[in-house]
């Protein structure tokens, strides 16, 4: 019995489309997890203090970044149809979407520095933690913005132009990460302040770049980019509709996972440093296979507005095993060399650094059953979303998180005396039961009723 099908929704239809964005996803955690280890280099306090701070501008963003990049399941679905105006005016209502977001965001920095006043954390951290927040949050608007305009290709299929922008922006802030967190010359260090800044630069880059290709003449005269700016009511509503359960459930899932970082950071600062070390490392999973996820979801949209739901499901298969695989072989690294990767982020000469990697090498292994089942729910959840099966998703994965998932952490912290690597097993047991609960909503079929296209 072969493992992975061929031809019409084969593995090697869904490589091709899937390699660009794992590169491009894998391009963003090897920015970020440089970017990190340049802050632990700088003072442990910048490494406690960037993880949740970052996390925390994420929840703030992510309602708005989970309807804005549903523009992504529009644009596939109406490219199998072959209606290739939709497609540009399902771009730029993702875009209006997005513009008006990131001014709300905006409004909501005084909510943002309230929460991170009352985490509880050292007040040195406190502080780095409101210059971090208050940089991403203010430049949110470019990335959303850059989110919508990203659809226009990879609904489309097209992921190497992705993977290329995301390259040279990843290259950007790399580069600017290193001369503004620690100086050179007439540039002064800047600190977590200069490692935010260069994330916005980055950003920036890649949104320019994907107004430029998006106005060539090819695309204006073929997918009519320039002549269908305004707000179209009907599709606009559409994206609220079918986005909005897709940010609810994205921001309540994120926000769990920030609640528990937050949590764990009133155990101790020892504790705080070595889980965003753990949360760092597991960005190396989590990225890559979110690469693979949007490939999946572009896939099953583009077969769903074709009307070959079997195909649809032949790639989610696939995916899932590729997925698997991934997961399973990395997991292994993580459970016989966790010093490889938990030794970048310092070599223990201080005492200080020395108790958070000791602290952080027996979570390792916990690790390695996380990303495995995180792997293969994600890849369902995505064939869900390129369905369209959004308002399922909301409400079961949000009640897991926040009926079970947060207070279990809550309580192992807290009441239970339980330790850094008891949280993370609680965390992998979350995962586990998402994995199956999105694995048996797809197995049952429920999405084929859903037409998102249907005004």
């Amino acid at each position: 019995m072969r493992l992975f099908t061929s031809g019409e929704g084969g593995v090697d239809e869904l490589l091709k489309v899937a390699y660009p964005m794992i590169l491009s996803t894998a391009s963003t955690t090897v920015m970020q997890f440089i970017n990190r280890i340049f802050l632990a280099h700088y003072s442990p306090d910048a490494l406690a203090a960037c993880v949740p701070a970052g996390l925390l501008s994420f929840v703030f963003l992510c309602f708005f970044f989970g309807i804005v990049s549903y523009t992504n399941a529009f644009v596939s679905q109406y490219y199998g149809k072959g209606k290739t105006a939709s497609v540009s005016v399902a771009v730029w209502q993702g875009v209006w979407l997005a513009a008006a977001s990131g001014l709300l965001l905006l409004a909501l920095t005084p909510a943002g520095f309230y929460i991170i006043d009352h985490s509880g954390h050292a007040p040195a951290v406190i502080e780095l933690e409101k210059q971090y927040f208050l940089i991403l949050n203010s430049g949110a608007i470019v990335y959303l913005i850059g989110a919508a305009l990203s659809a226009f290709f990879t609904g489309r299929g097209l992921t190497k132009v992705p993977m290329a922008v995301n390259m040279a922006g990843n290259a950007l802030c790399i580069l600017l990460s290193w001369l503004l967190i620690f100086g050179a010359g007439p540039v002064p260090a800047m600190g977590i302040q200069g490692a935010a800044y260069a994330m916005v630069a980055g950003q920036t880059l890649m949104t320019a770049l994907y107004l430029a290709l998006i106005f060539s003449a090819y695309n204006r005269r073929r997918y009519r980019t320039a002549r269908l700016v305004g707000v179209h009511k009907g599709l606009f509503l559409r994206l609220i509709k079918y986005g909005a359960p897709n940010g609810v459930g994205f921001f309540l899932d994120i926000a769990s996972f920030g609640a528990f970082i937050f949590i764990i950071g009133g155990m101790d600062k020892i504790s705080l440093a070595a889980s965003n070390i753990i949360a760092s490392i597991n960005m190396i999973a989590f990225m890559p296979v979110i690469g693979l996820g949007i490939a999946n979801l572009t896939l099953v949209g583009k077969y769903i507005g074709m009307k070959k739901p079997d195909v649809s499901v032949r790639v989610s298969y696939n995916a899932a095993k590729l997925a698997a695989i991934y997961a399973l072989g990395l997991g292994v690294l993580f459970v016989t060399v966790p010093g490889l990767f938990v030794n970048i982020f310092g070599a223990g000469n201080s005492g200080e650094y020395a108790a958070i990697l000791a602290r952080s090498r027996p979570v390792m292994k916990v690790l390695a059953v996380f990303v495995f089942f995180d792997a293969i729910g994600m890849i369902f959840a995505d064939a869900l979303r390129g369905a369209g099966d959004t308002r399922f998703q909301m409400l079961g994965a949000s009640a897991a998180a926040w009926f079970l998932f947060v207070p279990g952490v809550w309580y192992i912290t807290h009441l239970a005396g339980g330790e850094l690597i008891h949280a993370w097993a609680w965390g992998a047991f979350y995962v586990f039961l998402l994995a199956v609960f999105f694995t048996l909503r797809f197995r049952s079929g429920l999405w084929r009723k859903i037409d998102i296209l249907k005004g």
